[in-house]
């Protein structure tokens, strides 16, 4: 009886020992705490301390490869993380992780802020610390809370670190080009900083984010990438589109004007992440004295390649119901060599004009294309004659483009009109400054019309789109036969004389009965 009691304890033993040892087996797989998340198992450098929202070395420091500013690639050597520290004598490190091998980093003797007078002019403006990395416990600190840019290059154990304030610049914004707009900082928090604008006026035009006054930080000025590529760079500034950032990526192109609350929100599990809420409308712009003109080194003056310096060709618009504005620049040559934008005035301080803010329209549309810095790109040398088209009731802009002298003619044919659909015997229409107009007879339902720029060709060509009525619809152009057929257009009902209008620049016709 006593040896098996004796048995049964044995056994209890045993188990509650392996249940034991199976929890704190489960609790070493998953080594958690409550902020840091998950403690690295993985290779990689990561951002911790009691300053931080990252006490002990966390997947949520995990700092990653950051993009090298000078060629907008990926570095492999170049880390980076966006992280809130709180000012103090507790501070961070940098922790690397290499298998077995885990070591600390902090600052060398030569980490300092840079003064204002030795800052690269396009550097942020509100604090920036250079200087070595060296194994050490010794904390990196910072002297005000706030939300900070750290940056660590293992090859050149040079590390950087930024105080960061969100702005927008660009040319939709109040500041264009020359001057960020601020966006206000909510309260310190080690999880959650948020920035924040309202009411904030943005244009049909290009912008971008950036922190501090700054496009990028220079780790090395002078290391070779090969290919005549110098330095190592960071970018402090975001593109590509609102809800989808990228380091140092293209212009954010604001296809509807108006008035937007401005939102860029870091947290410790998703980093930075910007939203723009639309809460209002603009006022109908007056360009009536609005002098626009054209710059950039794309362009030819005398044989000589231009500049970014100097806008020439400078003219006001001609105006047409006080709400639609147009500009004319003929004979202007351009070479492959470069890019050009289209500006107001000779600063960068008013209205820019890019390539991803027009529609292209015009038999030599297809010579230019964009660029990542919203430029227009001249595809083949040669001399153009422009045309700016804005629509201030909509805020939408039309460029039009045709060889020097080669004013586009227009063409009606189809089974509404006399003409039928042989494009050799298509109606001419009259016009300027891409308006045309033809009266004629219509020959009423079921029949239709389209339009052509050349006799014999069936490209270009302009249709229209599903939103069309008898009396009036959107153009769809047809640059080249390889591009989709557009749809026909539907004559009224009713037979007989009626005056048609097609607009290239606006891409809209018109059928009025006479």
């Amino acid at each position: 009886m006593k040896k098996q009691m004796l048995n049964r304890i044995t056994k209890t033993v045993l188990l509650f020992a392996m249940v034991m040892l199976v929890a704190v087996a489960c609790k070493k797989d998953d080594d958690t705490d409550d902020t840091g998340g998950t403690t690295p198992v993985e290779d990689g450098t990561y951002v911790t301390g009691a300053a931080t929202g990252v006490p002990s070395p966390g997947i949520k420091g995990l700092m990653s490869i950051a993009r090298n500013e000078v060629v907008q690639e990926d570095r492999a050597e170049l880390k980076e993380i966006y992280m809130a520290v709180k000012a103090g004598a507790d501070g961070f490190n940098i922790v690397t992780v290499s298998g077995s091998t885990t070591k600390t980093w902090g600052p060398g003797a030569d980490f300092a802020e840079v003064q204002a007078g030795d800052l690269d002019g396009d550097e942020p403006t509100l604090g920036l610390w250079k200087g070595s990395l060296v194994e050490t416990t010794d904390k990196f600190t910072v002297p005000a809370d706030g939300l900070y840019h750290i940056a660590f290059d293992e090859e050149l154990m040079v590390v950087v670190m930024a105080k960061v304030e969100w702005g927008v610049i660009g040319a939709a914004t109040p500041g264009g080009w020359s001057g960020s707009t601020q966006l206000t900082e909510s309260a310190f928090d080690l999880n959650t900083i948020s920035f924040e604008a309202t009411d904030v006026t943005m244009t049909k035009a290009d912008w971008k984010f950036r922190y501090s006054n700054g496009w990028k930080i220079i780790l090395d000025a002078d290391y070779d990438l090969g290919g005549g590529n110098m330095g190592i760079k960071v970018n402090t500034n975001f593109g590509g589109a609102a809800d989808a950032l990228v380091a140092g990526g293209a212009n954010i192109a604001n296809d509807v004007p108006g008035k937007y609350t401005v939102n860029m929100t870091w947290s410790l599990t998703d980093g930075n992440v910007a939203t723009l809420t639309k809460t209002g409308d603009l006022q109908t712009i007056d360009y009536s004295a609005t002098e626009l003109g054209l710059v950039g080194d794309g362009l030819m003056v005398g044989g000589v390649q231009h500049n970014w310096d100097e806008t020439i060709m400078l003219s006001l618009p001609t105006v047409e119901n006080d709400d639609y504005y147009t500009w004319t620049y003929e004979g202007v040559e351009v070479t492959t060599a470069g890019s050009f934008k289209i500006r107001e005035g000779q600063t960068w301080d008013d209205k820019v004009i890019g390539f991803s803010e027009v529609t292209m329209a015009g038999t030599a549309a297809s010579d230019f294309e964009g660029n990542g810095d919203g430029n227009f790109v001249p595809l083949a040398d040669g001399t153009y004659d422009f045309e700016l088209y804005i629509d201030a009731v909509t805020e939408t802009y039309t460029f039009t483009v045709n060889p020097a002298g080669a004013a586009p003619e227009l063409y009606m044919l189809g089974s509404g009109c006399a003409a039928g659909w042989d494009n050799t015997l298509a109606l001419p229409m009259t016009g300027t400054n891409g308006e045309y107009t033809i009266t004629t007879e219509l020959l009423g339902e079921p029949n239709e019309i389209k339009f052509i720029t050349t006799l014999g060709q069936w490209a270009p060509m302009y249709g229209t789109d599903g939103d069309q009525t008898p009396t009036a619809g959107n153009l769809v152009y047809r640059e080249t036969e390889n591009d989709p057929d557009p749809p026909a257009i539907f004559v009224p009902a009713a037979a007989g004389t009626y005056t048609i209008t097609a607009n290239i620049n606006t891409l809209t016709y018109t059928i009025t009965a006479k």
